[in-house]
Parts: structure tokens; C-alpha cells; sequence
């Protein structure tokens, strides 16, 4: 697992999707950040914070990827980013509303964004209170898709 660097309280609920690739499907390996660039964030920010981050530049980032440049940290208490390798990548941006209003900005925000993608079964939108995920693949089996979505659905039901 992870090294969790950072108090529990203040990316409440992000914590239960810190996980290994192996722990979403045996066929997905968890993609160290720190082994070269990333085309979905900034590898300068991934560098200087963990894969779950309270600190404004991360969630900035996070934020600003997972909606394809539409949202900024605003109402925004904690942010996460994973890669997964396995035959195609699967990646996760998860953030945390500040309040219950924030919530629902976000979950409009980026279920508009991800539609085209959700459509085409290649992103799906989860949501639990404040934690809003956004899982996306760039084509993953049938059979490793569904595990993913399922074992993300299962942990943010785990409370």
C-alpha cells in the first residue's frame, strides 16, 4: 500500500481509494510517479506530494486534470490521483467537496465532462456524499473494467 503520508481527517473518505492495481484487478500494476512523466498531471506536483494530498497546488492539479481544464481547486479539501498499468491504463481522479453545495457543482462539472466517455464505456463518474471519482481507462478488457468499477463501488460504500 501507499505510504499515507498526511492526517486521515483531512482527506476524509479519499483514503478508502488508495489501493494497489492488483487490489482492483489481478492484471493492473500500480504505475510509480515518481519512474517518469504522466500525461494527465503535471509531474512537477506529482513529484512533491503524495498520490492523496490536502495542499492547494495538488488538488489545483487534480482538479483542473479530472475535468479536462474546466474546474480549479475551488471547494475543493483534498484531492488523489492513481495509474494503473496493465494492457491499457486505468486512472482515477478523486476529489473532496469542502461542503454538501460543492458536491453537487463538482458532480455536474464533471459528469457533463466524462459524458462522451461514460457513453462509450471508457469513464464512469462515482460518487459518496463529498467524494466524487472519476475512473477512466483507455480501454481495458470488459472483464477488468467491471472489476475496477466494482471494487471502487464496494470501498466507497465501506465506510
Amino acid at each position: 500500500m501507499f505510504g499515507l503520508l498526511f492526517a486521515i481527517s483531512a482527506v476524509g473518505g479519499l483514503e478508502r481509494l488508495v489501493v494497489e492495481g492488483s487490489e482492483l484487478h489481478a492484471s493492473l500494476s500500480t504505475h510509480s510517479l515518481e519512474d517518469g512523466p504522466t500525461r494527465h498531471v503535471q509531474v512537477d506536483v506529482l513529484r512533491g506530494n503524495p498520490y492523496i494530498a490536502s495542499d492547494a497546488a495538488f488538488i489545483n492539479a487534480i482538479a483542473r486534470s479530472g475535468s479536462q481544464g474546466r474546474l480549479e481547486g475551488r471547494g475543493i479539501s483534498a484531492a488523489l490521483y492513481a495509474l494503473y498499468d496493465g494492457e491499457n491504463n486505468v486512472g482515477f481522479y478523486g476529489l473532496k467537496a469542502a461542503s454538501d453545495s460543492d458536491a453537487e457543482r463538482l458532480d455536474d462539472t464533471l459528469r457533463m465532462v466524462w459524458a462522451h466517455n461514460a457513453r462509450i464505456d471508457l469513464a464512469k463518474v462515482h460518487r459518496d456524499g463529498r467524494i466524487l471519482l472519476v475512473v477512466w481507462t483507455d480501454g481495458v478488457p470488459p472483464d477488468v473494467w467491471k472489476a475496477v468499477n466494482d471494487q471502487v463501488a464496494i470501498r466507497l460504500a465501506t465506510h
